[in-house]
């Protein structure tokens, strides 16, 4: 019996003691490997080798590089691990002219910007002329490539700040009847582009030379336009310049031509 008790004790110590040497192997280990992360983050964190010394931006035409610059912050020279890409892409898209933005770094110094600028679709009279995109972001004063825009006027908004959302119900829709207008044949040649909001009541729309306006009560644009298609053959067939068309009226369609009353369809 004292031999077999002596054997037991001394199997439960070995095992004992290869579990002690299994467990500070694998201490060992996970030391050496949290040592190896950590020399490896200290590495690409801290070494030049990883400094960014390039910005390669594309999808700009009208911002420059050095108008750019300033939204994208100051980071030549700075690691390219723990740039903040986000706070880049948020930084840009404050700018006005600015729809979307993205970056990504490129290894193992650079960083790869792409921008959608927005695109001028109209111009707004108020203090100042104010380019407009198709959301009606207000854009600024700028007016490269939007000088042949249509002209919306008749807003009273004061001191409006750039950037903000300015397309109200009926600069929506005056864009919208305006460009309706311009699919009939007898703008063809002379396409209204210029809509003046007197009031939410009535929108007067003027052809590129002035000398036709078409009048309008938006509550009945839809059913003036329809009105407007169906008097088109009659409005046509009269050879002499109309000066205006008024579509104010329900199931009306008054028309003025120079020298002469205005006729009625």
């Amino acid at each position: 019996m004292g031999l077999a008790l002596r054997e037991e004790s001394s199997f439960d110590l070995g095992s004992v003691f290869l579990t002690l040497i299994t467990g500070l192997a694998k201490m060992i280990l996970v030391v050496a490997c949290s040592y190896g992360i950590f020399s490896s983050y200290r590495f690409i964190t801290q070494s030049p080798r990883f400094n960014i010394n390039e910005i390669n931006l594309v999808g700009h035409q009208r911002l420059s590089n050095e108008e750019l610059s300033p939204w994208i912050g100051s980071i030549i020279g700075k690691n390219i691990f723990q740039l903040e890409l986000d706070g880049i892409s948020k930084r840009l898209v404050e700018h006005p002219w600015i729809q979307s933005a993205s970056a990504r770094r490129v290894f193992p110094q650079g960083i790869y910007v792409e921008i959608k600028e927005r695109t001028p679709f109209a111009k707004l009279q108020m203090e100042q002329i104010y380019a407009i995109d198709n959301y009606g972001i207000l854009l600024g004063t700028d007016l490269r490539g939007a000088n042949k825009l249509p002209t919306i006027t008749g807003i009273k908004t004061k001191n409006p700040k750039i950037g903000i959302n300015v397309a109200d119900e009926e600069i929506i829709r005056s864009l919208k009847m305006m460009y309706s207008l311009n699919q009939l044949s007898i703008f063809e040649k002379n396409p209204i582009d210029n809509v003046h909001i007197s009031s939410r009541y009535r929108i007067t729309f003027s052809t590129h030379t002035q000398d036709v306006k078409v009048h309008m009560r938006p509550e009945i644009a839809q059913e003036s336009f329809k009105n407007l298609v169906l008097a088109l053959g009659a409005i046509e067939k009269n050879e002499k310049d109309f000066s205006y068309i008024d579509l104010s009226f329900e199931n009306r369609v008054v028309v003025k031509h120079r020298g002469e009353v205005k006729r009625e369809f």
